[in-house]
């Protein structure tokens, strides 16, 4: 037994020319800082074991692969060259469940380690490794390798996720004392591209597709100006991008394994014809050609996709032959190597029995030195255990004819994949699948996506302007400010933007981020939200960048700088901030200012790629005051602030520039969001009964408003309006009117301060009628449309 546990031993150290080896296109690209770093470490004499972390996807486990390859470099260190890297199988080392054989092994392997000369341990998941420990009972290994790693016996490379940090750090008193923390951020603009080319040439080999450069670019630009609720295409970059160049080829392979990809284009030019020859108004002035040539051209399509259908069904039918042809010979052969199994097992039993029938009678005294073997038995016990790798003549025809079986089944598969290959070989993906398929990952439209961000950015003002009605001066500043963020005028190590919005509740502060979000991210749900009454206590702080260690959660790192770790390009909304702590206050001045933030675990956060907006509620009561201008009712809540905030907060708000007060909102802007509610009503009408549609004068519109609003409100007031009294009764109209075809008509009764509802039949209306059922319980009320 103890010989199996150290033959097994060797195989959970991993050499380092052996693990790259199982990646034969592997090559470390746009990583030469943080290379050069880990050299740096592992070239030390105290200090000299590294921890790497970074989040997920980022490419922690590529650096210590990329210091193995970099060995081969002409130009590297002789430090690096002389170094013995070893990846540890932390999965083979426990996948036994016992706990001697596990420490058995890891001390054999402990005992190798500090034997070679300049060895260093690669661990590629340290949780793992510590959860594994624990799980088994073997606590003892993780002191075991820190007294080694201390002795300086041996170096070591422990990667993590951010998120296990704590977890690792926690292991053992000693992390922070031998160990060098080297965070791994997401790679650079500069860099990302060339790393994505590099793992473009993994992903042609594998699908057997060629990848056009637009295609990169496109998956770039996706991954970085939207995030999407997806596993793959949450993580850090670059393996966002990989993941959906990956995802975009299998869809594209699929799609173009299933119909001729010429087919799509075929099928569309006849589409165009056929419409242009059905048009009853077409002359030859807008297409081009005439009658007779669009007749010549269609047929001549028809002709074109029959026998491009016929070929590609021909194809198909070969690509089915030959996969049938390897499935039945691979069925083959797995019946004959349960066939020679049995076979062998038969013999051996037999083999047996002589051997245990021949000891019998030799130990009743019979003479068997003369006795010829049986002729059952293919040779004699001797002989057979002589030739103990021979096989039987039994085995030998079953064995052969498995390899015919074997070779029948390489020419077959030769023949699919040179007939697959003529397939493959004329595909190539495109920035346009790319969008699709992110487009259909995202629910983002293409048209959306392939919007040109130049023409976005100078229709971003018009566009904010249409949803946050009477507030000009801040979707002017707020616009701006963008504009000037991507001409890439700004101070790179400071917010793309950071604001401050005062005014009376309802006005469109929350609205225009949301607004300002949706024109540049495509999605108001990538708003990074956060309501600030939930950190009115001294210790809230610790939700924004983690609790203290020692305390509970400290493990879990904070909300904020977690967020910006996963996604550093976000558009932040910090909700009422008057009703924060004081110490939140502090975070705020550091990341206005410096443009990042260190969470409790050491690890630093960027927001030079965020757009930071506040809102306050103070001097809200100015604003509503009839008796103050806009102007003085600016100057009053702004005095307010100055009591309220410390000044150096305010100064980071672009010299107070950026302080911007909306005004409380006048009637005929309530009338704009109030028609614009019922649009969006009547829209949702549509869309479960087409027939029906909603209608209101400008004069009942603007009554109602009248009736409703009130300063103090906001238009939150009107809109709960619509929603309380107007919706329930579409509602009603929609569900039990069945089929009726019309228009709901709105009307304002002024004496009664409400809204009437006018069904589109006259002849109809919503009552409620008392139905009495010898089945039913008494007085059960029914709402439906009865005859006036």
């Amino acid at each position: 037994m103890q010989n199996q546990v150290n033959a097994s031993a060797s195989d959970y150290l991993i050499r380092g020319s052996d693990y790259l080896a199982k990646k034969p296109h592997f090559k470390l690209v746009g990583r030469d800082d943080e290379l050069q770093e880990l050299t740096g470490v592992l070239m030390r004499r105290q200090a000299n074991s590294v921890l790497v972390v970074g989040p997920g996807g980022v490419g922690c486990s590529a650096l210590a692969m990329g210091l193995q390859d970099s060995k081969n470099d002409p130009n590297a260190p002789y430090d690096i060259v002389s170094k013995r890297f070893f990846w540890l199988d932390t999965d083979g080392l426990f996948a036994s469940g016992d706990t001697s054989m596990i420490n058995e092994s890891f001390k054999k392997a402990i005992r190798t380690l500090s034997r070679a000369s300049d060895a260093v341990l690669v661990i590629d998941d340290m949780k793992d490794f510590v959860e594994a420990a624990r799980n088994n009972g073997c606590s003892n290994l993780i002191n075991s390798m820190m007294r080694e790693v201390k002795n300086n016996s041996f170096q070591a490379i422990f990667e993590c996720a951010d998120e296990d940090l704590a977890t690792v750090l926690k292991c053992h008193s000693d992390m922070q004392e031998s160990y060098t923390l080297v965070d791994v951020a997401e790679p650079t603009e500069e860099n990302l591209p060339p790393i994505l080319e590099q793992s473009a040439k993994r992903l042609e080999l594998h699908h057997k597709i060629k990848i056009d450069p637009e295609a990169l670019e496109a998956a770039i630009e996706m991954t970085n100006k939207y995030r999407v609720r997806d596993m793959g295409l949450s993580r850090a970059q670059p393996e966002r991008s990989q993941t959906l160049i990956d995802r975009a080829m299998t869809s594209y392979r699929l799609k173009a394994h299933a119909q001729d990809p010429r087919l799509e284009g075929l099928e569309a030019k006849l589409a165009s014809t056929n419409a242009m020859l059905e048009d009853p108004h077409y002359s030859a002035d807008q297409g081009g050609k005439t009658i007779e040539e669009l007749q010549s051209l269609k047929a001549a399509t028809e002709v074109e996709i029959d026998e491009v259908s016929q070929c590609w069904k021909a194809r198909q039918y070969k690509v089915k032959n030959y996969y049938s042809e390897i499935r039945d010979a691979e069925e083959a052969i797995r019946d004959l190597e349960d066939q020679i199994e049995d076979v062998r097992a038969e013999e051996q039993d037999a083999i047996q029995a002589q051997k245990e029938e021949l000891a019998m009678r030799k130990a009743n005294g019979e003479d068997i030195a003369q006795e010829k073997p049986k002729p059952k038995l293919w040779t004699s016990l001797a002989a057979r255990a002589s030739s103990a790798n021979l096989d039987s003549p039994a085995v030998t025809e079953l064995t052969d004819k498995k390899r015919a079986f074997e070779r029948e089944a390489e020419t077959s598969k030769g023949k699919f994949e040179a007939l697959t290959a003529e397939i493959n070989d004329t595909l190539i993906l495109t920035r346009d699948h790319v969008l699709s398929e992110f487009s259909r990952i995202s629910g983002i439209p293409v048209n959306k996506l392939t919007e040109d961000e130049r023409a976005k950015l100078m229709g971003l003002e018009a566009n904010l302007g249409k949803r946050v009605f009477g507030q000009d001066e801040a979707v002017e500043k707020l616009s701006n400010q963008v504009l000037v963020s991507f001409a890439g005028l700004k101070d790179p190590n400071k917010p793309k933007g950071s604001f401050l919005f005062l005014g009376p509740s309802g006005v469109g502060k929350t609205e225009i981020a949301k607004a300002v979000t949706v024109e540049l991210n495509g999605d108001e749900r990538s708003l990074l939200r956060f309501d600030m009454s939930e950190y009115m206590e001294k210790h809230a702080v610790a939700k924004l960048i983690g609790a203290p260690p020692g305390y509970e959660g400290y493990e879990a790192g904070g909300i904020l700088t977690n967020e910006m770790r996963r996604n550093p390009r976000r558009i932040i909304l910090f909700d009422e901030i008057e009703k924060a702590h004081p110490d939140v206050f502090n975070v705020f001045l550091q990341i206005l200012d410096e443009g990042r933030l260190t969470d409790n675990r050491g690890l630093t956060v960027s927001f030079g790629e965020s757009l930071i907006m506040m809102t306050s509620n103070t001097g809200k009561d100015h604003f509503v005051n009839p008796n103050l201008t806009f102007e003085e009712a600016k100057v009053e809540a702004l005095d307010d602030l100055d009591k309220f905030l410390p000044p150096e907060l305010l100064n980071r708000f672009n010299g107070r520039q950026n302080i911007v007060c909306f005004n409380k909102l006048d009637l005929p802007v309530i009338e704009l969001i109030a028609r614009r509610d019922i649009g969006k009503l009547n829209a949702m009408v549509q869309t479960s009964n087409p027939g029906l549609s909603i209608e209101i004068s400008a004069e009942d519109l603007s009554a109602m408003c009248a009736g409703h609003y009130k300063p103090v409100n906001g238009a939150r007031g009107i809109t709960g309006y619509i929603e309380g009294r107007i919706k329930p009764q579409i509602a009603k109209t929609v569900l039990f009117a069945g089929d009726t075809q019309g228009a709901i008509r709105i009307t304002y009764d002024t004496e009664a301060q409400d809204v009437v509802m006018h069904p589109p039949h006259q002849d109809y209306a919503v009552q409620t009628t008392l139905e009495v059922d010898k089945d039913k319980p008494a007085n059960a009320a029914k709402t439906a449309f009865q005859p006036l």
